[in-house]
């Protein structure tokens, strides 16, 4: 990088925390500031154990001035008023509550287990599909056949039912809520399960409520009907209500909660349509939702087991090699 770019770098201070792993404190604004944990971008649930426990000790300071948090999966997104609180001020507070911070290998993470019903390939998942082709790209390569599964298992080098299965077989661990309203940004705790596709290029203009779709290698429902890039493969039940009506929803109309878990089971359509009357209007359907908790060290030992790294190793390789043939959007 030359002399004169780095005047113009955002990261305006850094934090080793050992393992050659950094923090970095980057501008994002007159009052908004993220911090990163690593330069490079990776799929590691344990940098999201990390986040969040730091999260939880900064909030628990009630720092003045500070007016939010947001994180993601290695990132969080601190909202502050410069005018109470300084940018330098904020970095020291969350230096000081990363040093307090012990080892990830000795949380035990707080997380509901939230069960989902899913209908793969849907007529209302079909119809966004549909109308994409029609009114956006007639030549969209992700669109065989109505639906976006034949891509995604392209891009994956495995099977459409192979792909459903990798949805199935994982539980997704929500990072943080955020993006659009009552959203969560799920990852798979089962890094054999990691499908990674591409966005739709452009974006649609229009998705159906409780519709199910992965950018990257993050997974989505879609709260509200919205435009959107991910790559659709079903639709879930509501898991956001404005009205509130629901007893789900009386406090909060957002489901989800940072370090929530979701495990997707497979039903018919039919039945999706007859939950969706029974939250909105009956309002008397009842959520499959269960306190739990992760205890790390033994989800790392996991992790890093040699049966698990050589399965996620052979399926990275068929990825790679799908990822390579597959059309480009």
């Amino acid at each position: 990088m030359s002399e004169n770019a780095n005047k113009y770098t955002t990261i305006l201070d850094t934090l080793d925390i050992g393992a050659d792993f950094e923090i970095l404190f980057r501008q994002a604004g007159d009052g908004f500031m993220q911090v990163e944990y690593g330069y490079e971008q990776r799929l590691h649930i344990p940098d999201s154990f990390r986040m969040l426990a730091v999260n939880d000790l900064i909030k628990e300071k009630n720092i003045k001035g500070l007016i939010e948090t947001v994180p993601g999966l290695r990132t969080n997104m601190f909202h502050f008023d410069p005018e109470v609180l300084s940018q330098k001020d904020m970095i020291n507070e969350i230096k000081d509550s990363e040093k307090q911070f012990k080892s990830v290998e000795s949380l035990k993470v707080k997380s509901r287990l939230i069960k989902l019903p899913i209908a793969f390939e849907d007529k209302e998942t079909k119809k966004a599909v549909e109308k994409y082709l029609s009114q956006i790209r007639p030549d969209a390569p992700n669109c065989d056949d109505g639906y976006n599964l034949d891509y995604i298992a392209k891009c994956n080098g495995v099977t459409a039912q192979e792909a459903k299965n990798m949805v199935l077989e994982t539980e997704w661990f929500n990072s943080g809520c955020g993006f659009w309203p009552g959203g969560g940004f799920f990852w798979p705790t089962d890094p054999r399960c990691a499908l990674v596709v591409p966005k739709y290029n452009p974006p649609r203009t229009w998705t159906p409520e409780g519709a199910v779709g992965i950018g990257g290698p993050c997974v989505f429902t879609y709260t509200t009907p919205a435009g959107g890039g991910y790559q659709l493969f079903g639709r879930t039940i509501p898991t956001f209500q404005f009205a509130m009506k629901h007893p789900q929803f009386k406090d909060n109309p957002c489901l989800y909660r940072n370090a929530d878990r979701i495990k997707f089971f497979e039903v018919s359509e039919d039945e999706i349509l007859n939950i969706y009357e029974h939250v909105h209007n009956k309002t008397d359907y009842k959520y499959q939702v269960e306190d739990g908790e992760i205890i790390v060290k033994d989800y790392v030992e996991w992790l890093n087991s040699d049966k698990i790294k050589a399965e996620t190793d052979a399926f990275k390789k068929r990825q790679a090699e799908g990822l390579k043939s597959a059309p480009k959007l």
